[in-house]
């Protein structure tokens, strides 16, 4: 584990405003490669916006995304045996309608996507299999060996951090960008560059951790798996989402909510490494970064927490999978 990585203090992105108040304080748990530095959660004073503050530096990017990450190599993870069995179709078939549902916000016919961080282009190939629209698949991501992995795959895809690619203006139809936002330095340039890139009517859709969620209250104290530390850098709400679609000039259009195993995985995971007696059983019993393998045991726990997610939404109207749609103005 690398100690004393570069960081950098920063300021609130949706209000500027440079007063804030703990929420917690958390170090990583789920990868041994990266770096072992405590990192803070706190809320800005004035609008509410939660970020991890201060947080790594850019230059770190390769230290905290080891090249084990696990969204780098999902495609490799399924091998031929996986992709035949019952767990592998199910999933991938409540994905395909689950594209087709965010694909829904924009009109049919041909269309030109961009998936940002892309990693491997396995969301990708999803949206290439999608019955209500002829797709171009287009994505951009950090990681030029994931990137090279999505162009042998027949996607147009470009290496290095969406805000320094040189990316068409009013090219792209549908934005999406699925757990990314979070990761990023300023969200609201993040946000602009999306604009920038869209066609007018176009959707930006992005899924982000909600930390207005019950398990995000129940586990504030380091533990809530969405903190991902220190790998997210922003924490959103319905409220400070729509302040960003207004700072941005984009039009909120929709917000829904679904469940997310991972971040009980990463939770659950979290628990046991703290515990010197039972952190030895930790990788075993929630897996990391082989969460997503299509195994018996992946099935029934992804399927446990899935159910505790949907009791949550039909208790609370809520989950911590937030599913956002912007529109870019037509005129």
């Amino acid at each position: 584990m690398k100690s004393n990585i570069k960081t950098v203090e920063t300021s609130c992105n949706n209000c500027g405003s440079t007063k804030s108040e703990l929420v917690t304080i958390g170090v990583e748990h789920e990868y041994d490669n990266t770096t072992d530095d405590p990192f803070k959660v706190v809320r800005c004073s004035d609008c509410g916006l939660v970020y991890l503050n201060p947080r790594p530096d850019v230059s770190e990017l390769s230290t905290i995304y080891p090249p084990n990450y696990y969204a780098y190599s999902i495609e490799d993870s399924y091998g031929p045996s996986q992709r035949g069995n019952f767990y592998y179709k199910l999933r991938y078939s409540m994905i395909l309608s689950g594209l087709e549902h965010v694909l829904s916000f924009v009109p049919k016919g041909k269309i030109n996507i961009l998936d940002i961080g892309c990693a491997d282009g396995h969301v990708l190939n999803w949206f290439g299999k999608v019955r209500t629209h002829e797709v171009s698949c287009f994505g951009v991501d950090l990681n030029e060996k994931a990137v090279a992995k999505a162009k042998t795959q027949g996607h147009t895809a470009w290496a290095g951090r969406f805000e320094e690619v040189e990316l068409p203006a009013n090219h792209f139809d549908f934005v999406w960008a699925s757990h990314v936002i979070e990761h990023v330095p300023d969200p609201k340039a993040f946000t602009e560059k999306a604009f920038e890139i869209l066609k007018p009517g176009g959707i930006f859709w992005f899924w982000t951790p909600n930390i207005n969620s019950v398990d995000a209250k129940w586990f504030a104290d380091r533990h809530w798996g969405a903190y991902h530390f220190p790998r997210h850098w922003v924490f959103y709400s319905p409220d400070s989402v729509r302040q960003l679609a207004d700072k941005t000039g984009f039009e909120l259009t929709h917000i829904e909510y679904q469940p997310n195993a991972i971040f009980w995985v990463w939770t659950f995971h979290s628990i046991l490494k703290a515990n010197p007696a039972l952190s030895r059983f930790a990788d075993a019993m929630f897996p990391p970064i082989e969460w997503s393998k299509t195994t018996l045991a992946n099935f029934v726990r992804n399927g446990l927490f899935a159910a505790v997610d949907s009791t949550i939404k039909a208790c609370t109207g809520q989950t911590a999978n937030m599913g956002v749609a912007f529109r870019k103005p037509s005129n």
